[in-house]
């Protein structure tokens, strides 16, 4: 259906009273389409998933996930309403949905970590809400019926990110395979899997996730490590204020025990440290690296994952204490 097409619908739906409206793209992840549709009384932002997605690598992944993207929406919207937008119109057949334009001064967390400002009010809100996520969900017979969707993580997750990581890097293929493997055998919590700064919005009163549609009923250990990821790498970019920075991995890491605490067993921190540096590797030699760092910075991470990789760092304040003093 084309956004013309969309348009026409949606008048007949009656989400719209004009064919008129305007059309405006927003910017978004590799994976979909998003618009902002106006038609001077209805004002809302159009989702959809595209079969392939936006990368130099053939990426391809069931846009099924559209779907599982509503789902999440729902379900975290019936215990934390406002951590999540609220949902307009749902569509399954066509795999798009409306929610609500996210406005009132909300930004991106991400394009203020670009610009250095780095409030630790953020880090631990973030990291309380995703321990009460994973917290709420284990267990849950629901949820883990609602996002069996294992085959959607292995496309969207485990493939581009584990195993072209790994084929990338020979001498560490076993590594990221037994990963890959231990992951796919996990079903604890209800994981976001793509819980990152560019897919949270701030302001001084709330904070949103966006982009849920690689939830999956896994592994807590994949959220926190891909999470935290984002801080580590943003620490080399801000060398300057590595330190800094690398704070604010340490208070999301303490809010998240908070509300998490049941979930996390003697092993979760040598878990989380591992597939952490593995997916400090998969951002730069992955199918989707981030595209902020220069080639001498991609040769740190290379350098510190192919150190880590092996050693593997029995706790974070430890993996943390390294990969400061590798940035130093």
């Amino acid at each position: 259906m084309s956004v013309q097409e969309l348009i026409v619908y949606l008048n007949k739906k009656g989400m719209l009273v004009s064919t008129e409206a305007g059309i405006t793209p927003l910017k978004g992840g590799v994976s979909c389409e998003i618009l902002l549709i106006d038609d001077g009384q209805n004002r809302f932002v159009l989702k959809r998933a595209l079969e392939k997605l936006k990368v130099k690598d053939d990426w391809f992944a069931d846009i099924e996930r559209n779907t599982t993207e509503q789902h999440f929406l729902t379900y975290i919207g019936a215990f934390l309403p406002e951590s999540v937008p609220r949902i307009l119109y749902k569509d399954t057949e066509h795999h798009f949905f409306c929610m609500e334009m996210l406005e009132n001064g909300l930004e991106n967390w991400k394009t203020l970590l670009l610009n250095k400002q780095f409030r630790k009010a953020y880090a631990q809100q973030a990291g309380a809400l995703l321990g009460r996520i994973h917290s709420q969900s284990a267990g849950d017979p629901e949820a883990e019926k609602l996002f069996d969707t294992l085959d959607s993580f292995k496309q969207l997750r485990i493939e581009p990110y584990l195993f072209k990581t790994g084929e990338r890097h020979p001498e560490l293929r076993h590594y990221f395979e037994a990963e890959a493997s231990r992951l796919a055998s996990k079903k604890e919590c209800l994981v976001h899997g793509d819980f990152s700064p560019k897919n949270i919005l701030v302001n001084s009163d709330r904070l949103v996730i966006l982009d849920c549609e690689v939830a999956w009923y896994g592994d807590p250990v994949f959220d926190l490590a891909f999470f935290l990821n984002h801080f580590a790498l943003k620490a080399l970019l801000h060398a300057e204020n590595a330190e800094t920075v690398l704070d604010l991995f340490t208070e999301i890491w303490h809010a998240y025990k908070k509300e998490a605490h049941a979930l996390i067993d003697s092993e979760f921190e040598r878990r989380l440290t591992h597939l952490l540096a593995m997916l400090m590797l998969a951002r730069v030699d992955g199918k989707s690296p981030v595209e902020y760092l220069n080639n001498k910075q991609q040769d740190v991470i290379r350098a510190f994952a192919c150190e880590e990789i092996p050693a593997g760092s029995k706790n974070l304040k430890a993996f943390k204490t390294k990969w400061l003093n590798k940035l130093q």
